[in-house]
Formats: C-alpha cells, structure tokens, sequence
C-alpha cells in the first residue's frame, strides 16, 4: 500500500503591524495567528477545535469572500486518497503558533503535531522537520510539503524583488483594495529599509533580522542547507511562499538540488509567470488542470475569479489527484462532497443556536 505524507508548515507573520488588515486568511486583530492551527484542525478533524476568544461564530461556513477556505478542499482531496486505498500520514510543524487540538483519527495512520507558541524555528527544523520528511524519503513515500503562512506573503515578495529586480505586485489572499495598498506600503517600507544598507540580495543579512522574514522562509532555508543530497527532496506544495526561500537559497549556494513545485494556475497568473523564468532548467513547476467552473457550487467558481488562489496544499494535492489518475469530474465531486460535510456542520450548529435562544 502507497503512502502519502501530507506535512504542513504553520506560522504567521504576526510581528506586521497591522497583520488583519493585510490579509483575508484570519478572522480579526490578535486572531490572526489561529488561523493555521484551525486549519489543519479542519483538515485532520473536519472541524475547527482551537476557539477564537471573545468571538462567537454563526456564520455560514464560508469565507468573507464567499468562498471556501482551501483546508476544507484539500481534506476532501485527502479523504478521496485514503478511499482509494492510500495509507495517510499528517504532520504539522508549528513555528510560534498553538498546536492544533486534534483526536485520533482512523483515516489518518499517523496524525503527529510539532511545535507551539514560543517555539524555536531552529530546533523545530532539526528536531522534527528534517527527521520526518528524511525518513519519509527513505521509506519512498509521497511525500507533500504544505504551508499555512499568514502574512508571508509580503516578505516573499519582499525576497523576490530583492532576487529578480522584479517591481512585483504584493500578491496574496486578498483583493481588497485597501489591503493591498497597506501591504504595499509596508513593502515598500521594508524594501527601503534593507536597500539603505545593503546592495543586493543577502541571505544571512535577511535571516539575520526578523524585520526581513518570517519563520517559515527561515525553515525552509534550513531544511534544503541540510537536506541530504542523495535523497529526494519533498514536492513542495505551494507558490511564491516556497518559491523565495528556495530561490534564495540557491541564490546564495546553500543547495543545489532541483525542486518540483506544485501549485495552482491561479498563482501562475501575472507576477507568478515571470518569477517561474528566475528557476533553473531542471526545475519542475506543476499546476492543476481541474477547472473549479465544473462545479455548480460558487464557492468553488470563486477559485477560478482569483478571489482564492491557492492554501494549505490545495495546488499540490490536485496535481497529485490528476497525477495518480483522477479525472476532473471524480475530482470536483469530491470537492463538493467535502464542502457539503463542511457547511452541515455549520448549518448544525447554528440550528443549535436557534433552538437554545427559543
């Protein structure tokens, strides 16, 4: 029985000023760093368990945008694996988010969580990291590597003008144009900032202040300097999140390995085109043919409007699921189904509310 290995790397860039007003992934000020935790809650569980505090949730289970977040799609892509007869494991590795609150689960042979509040990025990547996705490399498993980065965004795109000289968009998960004119001044900000003492693209310079990074660049760059060349790297489940670290790790020559890449065509859009010339020739970048327009549900279409664009491993595990065979039709049923359970619970729940307040 193939195994697949979904990991994911949880952080969030809560040292932005002004982190909720940047970003959609969140659900307001000094919240924003929840996100990923319940996110892989809802991947392994189905359901969100970490509370938001002073917030009571009655919505609709949908996104502000209205769409559906990608953590509830790549659990029913997961699910639609281990009905095939794939064996599943799950890692998250939290770099100074809470762990996620999660209970066995018989889909899931291995759901382990790393990490937490006040975690070390250096010793999470050495401890747990680099140990767990070797031996998934030794075992010749699929192994899939995730994030869940609130806010990364803007130092990615940060790294990538410093690495192209590209004058790049602040993508992200927004299109508010309010938020993206304060993400951009912040980039603008943190550009100046670096340029007023250094020329070019430094890595350790960057690394070396947290006004430059977040805790997931500084983990990737971590695990491809001491990634062990004779084995396989991880298909990298994500776009310019990953795509900077490992450009600037080249970049600076601490590995030399090529990467597969596997994203969404919404993130290849625009800027995305132009950063995928900046890779090398052995280089593999993957993206999804599925067309969410298949689906009769709008919280899917939305995907193919650019109001979401990629998260949590979505990208990888569709051209995973259209790798190992699956069609278009078979893929998007199982979306659906899976936003169906997702929005029954919310539907439960405020039936609940309802039914108390009478």
């Amino acid at each position: 029985m193939k195994t697949i290995c979904f990991n994911i790397l949880n952080g969030a860039a809560t040292h932005l000023p002004g982190l909720h007003q940047l970003s959609d992934a969140g659900v307001g000020q000094n919240l924003m760093h929840l996100t990923p935790t319940r996110d892989s809650e809802l991947i392994t569980s189905g359901q969100s368990k970490t509370p938001l505090p002073g917030i009571q949730l009655s919505g609709d289970g949908l996104l502000s945008n209205r769409g559906v977040s990608p953590a509830v799609l790549t659990r029913g892509l997961l699910r639609m694996f281990y009905k095939a007869g794939y064996r599943i494991e799950f890692n998250s590795f939290n770099f100074n988010v809470p762990q996620p609150q999660v209970e066995s689960q018989e889909w899931l042979s291995v759901n382990q969580h790393f990490g937490g509040i006040n975690s070390d990025t250096d010793n999470l990547v050495n401890e747990h990291l680099l140990p767990t996705l070797t031996s998934q490399a030794e075992r010749n498993c699929i192994s899939i590597l995730a994030e869940c980065g609130v806010g990364g965004t803007t130092f990615s795109t940060l790294w990538l003008r410093l690495l192209t000289g590209l004058r790049l968009s602040p993508a992200g998960s927004t299109l508010d144009k309010q938020k993206l004119a304060s993400k951009s001044a912040i980039l603008t900000q943190l550009e100046q900032v670096y340029l007023h003492d250094n020329e070019k693209f430094e890595l350790d310079i960057l690394l070396a202040d947290t006004q430059f990074h977040d805790e997931i660049q500084q983990a990737i760059c971590g695990l491809v300097r001491q990634w062990p060349a004779h084995l396989p790297l991880p298909q990298f489940a994500g776009g310019m999140m990953f795509v900077a670290p490992l450009l600037g790790a080249r970049r600076a020559q601490e590995f030399k390995q090529a990467v597969t890449i596997s994203t969404t065509r919404w993130v290849l859009k625009g800027d995305g085109l132009h950063i995928i010339k900046h890779l090398g020739d052995d280089d593999v970048i993957n993206a999804n043919n599925t067309s969410f327009n298949a689906s009769v549900m709008d919280c899917l279409n939305v995907y193919e409007q650019g109001q979401v664009v990629e998260g949590c491993g979505l990208g990888g595990c569709l051209v995973l699921a259209e790798e190992l065979g699956w069609s278009e039709q078979v893929i998007i049923e199982s979306l659906e189904q899976a936003v169906h359970c997702h929005l029954n619970n919310f539907l439960d729940k405020n039936l609940s509310l309802k039914e108390n307040v009478a």
